[in-house]
């Protein structure tokens, strides 16, 4: 709530000053005579109304001034700001795999594993919005290269219009994990950021050799930037609409790389292999990279001494007028 204040409220007994000179004890000069020839019989005649009013005038630029010296300050709404507590890489595979249907949604339709993560990933950006951790998360895709989708950012609603707009035409043949873990570190440290986590999902193995991923996870770790890995596929897929129940090469999934990956940064492996786990494991996530930290809070100040300086002024100005066109 708003209100008004005073930086140095002591200076208000400074009004009391000019009745402490009135009525301090001197000496007793009733029997003394001055005679002045400029003002004959002006004193004794002074009407006690104008002397009032000029003592009204002066008493008023001196309150005035005491004002401006007790600082009134304008104390604005309270503002409470929850401080970034993480800055978040979401990295996803969009390798051709992606597009294999061995997933199930709710009324057991056989869905792409990439539309069940896409859901995954929009319902942990949702509860990023509704929590008192304000995160800062960014998105980055990876097939063929990494590139960036979404940059971080703390708007929520943005985050999930990318997600909206993630689709096949994006995909890849290969895997570059290597190239994820490079572009998230680089984007890291562009950022300023001093707690990066980058949350990795692939269900395949890294075939370009250009980046090792052990040899860039080794570096991350050296720059504080933990790793999780979530190795992602399913057992029976779908081919020319007929659904197989074969099970995927045992090859097709590194989990001897993810698993390194997220050991050497201090982080965990999940293997996952439905809509239900997934979750699982980005909520296990977020509650283990969950900090208690207080939120930073600040009160808007405006200072507002220069209108009580500024009636002083004028008041003593007025003082000096008056008692002129009084006393000639």
């Amino acid at each position: 709530m708003d209100s008004l204040g005073f930086a140095w409220p002591l200076c208000f007994i400074l009004l009391f000053l000019p009745f402490v000179i009135r009525y301090l004890p001197g000496k007793n000069k009733k029997d003394d005579f001055i005679f002045i020839t400029s003002l004959p019989n002006v004193l004794p005649k002074e009407p006690k109304n104008k002397v009032y009013f000029q003592f009204s005038l002066a008493y008023a630029s001196w309150f005035f001034l005491v004002l401006a010296l007790c600082r009134p300050i304008y104390l604005d709404d309270l503002i409470v700001i929850n401080q970034p507590h993480r800055d978040i890489y979401l990295a996803i595979d969009l390798s051709d795999s992606m597009e294999i249907q061995d997933m199930f949604d709710e009324t057991g339709k056989a869905v792409t594993r990439l539309s069940v993560v896409k859901k995954e990933v929009k319902e942990f950006i949702k509860a990023r919005d509704n929590s008192y951790y304000n995160d800062r998360i960014g998105i980055i895709l990876f097939a063929d290269n990494a590139y960036v989708l979404s940059p971080l950012t703390f708007d929520k609603k943005v985050l999930l219009n990318f997600v909206d707009e993630i689709d096949f035409s994006l995909a890849g043949q290969f895997t570059n994990i290597g190239a994820a873990i490079s572009l998230a570190l680089e984007r890291f440290e562009e950022a300023g950021t001093n707690q990066k986590i980058l949350i990795l999902l692939s269900d395949g193995k890294n075939t370009v050799e250009d980046v090792n991923p052990i040899d860039i996870a080794n570096t991350a770790h050296e720059r504080n930037m933990k790793i999780y890995t979530i190795g992602f596929s399913g057992g029976n897929y779908l081919t020319d609409n007929k659904l197989s129940q074969e099970n995927l090469p045992a090859n097709e999934l590194d989990e001897d790389t993810l698993n390194q990956i997220a050991k050497v940064t201090k982080g965990l492996y999940y293997r996952v292999d439905n809509s239900r786990s997934l979750h699982g494991r980005y909520q296990e996530i977020s509650y283990l990279e969950a900090e208690s930290s207080e939120a930073t809070s600040y009160q808007p100040e405006i200072e507002l001494y220069q209108w009580p300086l500024i009636l002083s002024l004028i008041f003593a100005v007025a003082t000096g007028i008056a008692v002129r066109r009084i006393n000639g």
